[in-house]
């Protein structure tokens, strides 16, 4: 599997996931067709547990790393790859708390780059830090990464500010190490943490954007899926439905070069509420667009931002986005993410 191939397929929610925590890889044929070629079984503390997420290194030595959900005792484990993208053997295994149900996770450098503009095209550094978002326990959890061993250390843990219950669900990561992103899906916000330059542990949350209409009734709602552009200028973060009558949102977010939010640009109405996924993916290639699935009807959209403005600041801000093409995947269990493929 080529190295985009590889790094794009275990970067997203439940890819190669299994009951008995195991790790599936599949070969994609050039006829886009796909087949498990290898398995790899966890020991320890996380045999025998489930997973909802999984993510791999951008860069060598490509390695992949996963948390368990629901609780409790969630673990994560570290894996590593061959030259052609397939798992070779489990590296490293560690535990959280009791109370922790892992449901997502991100990956930052270390300490910050000196260049904090994310548009920058120089090579990025190396990731060696793995945050983890405790749906669960309503924790952050930041733990630096051995390159050679695949072991995770422990920095810190950074509990949600305010009463519990907020259950952060998924991270992005800011490019230059200075900004963490959460969604909460109990809280139905997007929240921007400030992370310590030097050790890149979560010191503070600097404000929570709601991503409903003020009149909405948060108990319908809960929220899915916060990621981060190609250029790291934009934040995308949706919203699901609980109910049928109700539509989920999607919300897009003007991001400084220090990584800070600078705005809500928009938020609107997604075409269903969305299942268990409305779950959203920003092209790779271009930040105007974003691949957004449905688990309740089983199709994937094409988003696409519009009313491109430039600021006085520089800063290009757009006003709205619609939903410009779908494909209808009508097999049963379709869709809970999804992946590019380049």
């Amino acid at each position: 599997m080529a190295e985009s191939a590889q790094t794009k397929a275990a970067d997203e929610e439940a890819v190669g996931t299994c009951p008995k925590k195991e790790r599936n890889w599949y070969y994609v044929s050039s006829t886009i067709s796909s087949g498990n070629q290898e398995t790899a079984r966890a020991p320890d503390a996380c045999f025998n547990t489930t997973s909802g997420f999984v993510t791999a290194m951008p860069n060598p030595p490509y390695h992949v790393f996963t948390g368990s959900w629901p609780s409790p005792s969630a673990c994560g484990m570290s894996l590593s790859t061959s030259d052609t993208g397939a798992l070779t053997k489990i590296l490293s295994t560690w535990t959280y708390t009791n109370e922790s149900g892992i449901h997502g996770l991100a990956l930052s450098p270390r300490t910050a780059p000196s260049n904090t503009n994310a548009t920058t095209t120089t090579p990025q550094p190396q990731p060696q830090l793995l945050y983890s978002a405790d749906l669960n326990g309503d924790l952050l959890w930041t733990h630096t990464i051995n390159l050679t061993t695949g072991a995770a250390t422990e920095v810190a843990r950074f509990r949600m500010p305010g009463a519990a219950g907020a259950h952060p669900r998924h991270l992005a990561a800011h490019p230059n190490g200075l900004r963490l992103y959460a969604v909460m899906e109990a809280d139905n916000t997007v929240a921007e943490y400030v992370l310590d330059a030097a050790t890149g542990a979560v010191t503070k949350e600097v404000v929570r954007h709601s991503l409903l209409p003020i009149e909405a009734d948060t108990e319908r709602y809960w929220s899915a899926e916060v990621m981060l552009s190609a250029s790291g200028r934009y934040l995308w973060a949706s919203a699901r439905a609980k109910e049928e009558v109700d539509t989920g949102f999607v919300a897009v977010f003007l991001v400084g070069a220090d990584g800070g939010i600078v705005k809500k640009m928009f938020r609107v109405p997604t075409t269903t509420r969305g299942g268990k996924a409305n779950a959203v993916s920003p092209a790779f290639w271009d930040d105007e667009y974003a691949a957004m699935t449905d688990y309740g009807e089983g199709y994937v959209l094409m988003w696409r931002m519009e009313g491109r403005r430039e600021r006085a600041d520089g800063l290009v801000e757009y006003s709205t986005a619609r939903a410009v093409a779908k494909v209808d995947v009508k097999d049963g269990g379709c869709c809970a993410n999804a992946i590019w493929y380049s």
